[in-house]
């Protein structure tokens, strides 16, 4: 009985409270509606608690800015890897444009040379050294199969760079006239006198060109034409020293070749002139 009464009485109190917040909220609300009072307790309280907000909003404030410079530093970092790449290939394109300028420049001067008179040639491209990088000989993309033979001269877009000496069906080797073994009829473009160029494994020389006879720096050497294996009139060195050497009837000369020996990525091989053979 104790029990039961205890229950209603807690139960009344609790109805009664119910009632007594009811009637305080809609108070507040009228209150808050017809009387400025309570608004302007109300922005005092907002005011009070602004820097509540703020500290609160930090971290959300924190963390969106760390996201936008991380994604900026992404996209950052994307746009320098592209322009990167796009630079590579445009230097690329720019050092073949280069090389396709300098190999059409180069046959633009070989077909020159066929215009002013050099016939009976075959053109080919420089693939190789050979077995031995050091040594002064050269492959070349034609062969016997393209009417090639062993003693053709081969020219360059600057004058003579050799002869063949090797020849296969499909390739040939070039002795360069630096060579040890290379001897070139030359005739000094001045004074129309001949003599002999040979190489001395590095570059060619006039070992026996005679004191007593005219050669001077900047004299131009061409092939003489007095064999049957180089055409006349290919320019082959120019003299750039003459120095009368002690003890010996000859010059001792340094010549610089007019064919790029190491530097020629086409070049044209002269097919052999035949003897006139006498008439019975």
């Amino acid at each position: 009985m104790k029990s039961s009464l205890r229950f209603d009485a807690q139960g009344g109190g609790l109805l009664l409270r119910l009632l007594a917040y009811a009637v305080l909220a809609v108070c507040l609300l009228v209150l808050d509606s017809r009387f400025s009072a309570v608004q302007s307790l109300r922005q005092v309280a907002a005011t009070v608690l602004y820097p509540l907000q703020w500290v609160a909003n930090q971290p959300v404030r924190l963390y969106q800015h760390i996201s936008n410079l991380t994604q900026s530093q992404a996209g950052l970092l994307e746009q320098n890897r592209l322009l990167l790449e796009e630079n590579g290939r445009l230097k690329t394109r720019l050092q073949r444009d280069k090389v396709n300028l300098s190999e059409l420049s180069e046959l633009k001067k070989l077909y020159g040379l066929q215009q002013r008179g050099i016939r009976d040639v075959v053109g080919a491209e420089v693939v190789s050294n050979g077995k031995d990088p050091l040594s002064e000989k050269l492959i070349i993309n034609k062969g016997s199969s393209d009417g090639l033979q062993n003693g053709d001269a081969v020219i360059d877009k600057g004058g003579l760079l050799g002869q063949l000496t090797q020849v296969q069906p499909y390739s040939s080797e070039v002795t360069l006239l630096s060579a040890n073994d290379s001897i070139v009829p030359v005739t000094v473009e001045r004074t129309g006198e001949n003599n002999l160029l040979y190489g001395n494994g590095t570059r060619p020389e006039l070992r026996y060109f005679p004191t007593s006879s005219d050669l001077k720096p900047n004299d131009i050497l061409l092939t003489s034409g007095l064999d049957s294996v180089y055409p006349a009139g290919i320019p082959v060195a120019t003299v750039k020293e003459v120095v009368r050497a002690s003890g010996t009837p000859y010059y001792a000369t340094t010549l610089e070749p007019f064919a790029a020996l190491r530097g020629s990525r086409f070049v044209l091989v002269v097919s052999q002139q035949t003897p006139k053979t006498a008439q019975p």
